[in-house]
C-alpha cells in the first residue's frame, strides 16, 4: 500500500514536471515576442495576445518590418513576407513564430 502510494505520487509529480516543461517551452515564444514588442514600441505598452499591432499597440508599417527582423534574429527563423498579410494580433504573430521555429528545428534535425 505504501509502495503504491509513492509510485502514484511519483507518477503525478513526473507528469506535472513534463506539463510544466511543455508549457514553459510554449510560453517562451509568447513571452519573448511580447518583450520584443515592448522594446520596439515608441510608447509604453503592455501587449496581450488579443491586441492588434496597429489598432491597439500603435505600430506603423515600419515598426512591423522592424518586428519581423527582430523576431527572425531572435528565433533564428525566416518570416516570408506574404505571411504578414493575415497577421493582425499578437496571438497570430506568436503562432506564426512557433510554426516557423518548429519547421526550422525539424530542418536542422
Amino acid at each position: 500500500m505504501v509502495l503504491e502510494s509513492r509510485t502514484n505520487r511519483r507518477a503525478t509529480r513526473d507528469a506535472g514536471v513534463l506539463t510544466l516543461m511543455a508549457n514553459s517551452t510554449a510560453d517562451r515564444y509568447e513571452r519573448d515576442t511580447i518583450e520584443i514588442l515592448k522594446r520596439l514600441s515608441r510608447r509604453p505598452i503592455e501587449p496581450t495576445p488579443d491586441n492588434e499591432l496597429m489598432a491597439d499597440l500603435g505600430f506603423d508599417s515600419l515598426q512591423v518590418l522592424e518586428l519581423v527582423g527582430e523576431l527572425e534574429d531572435h528565433f533564428n527563423i525566416a518570416v516570408p513576407l506574404n505571411s504578414l498579410t493575415h497577421i493582425r494580433t499578437v496571438r497570430q504573430i506568436v503562432a506564426e513564430v512557433r510554426t516557423l521555429a518548429s519547421a526550422e528545428s525539424e530542418t536542422r534535425s
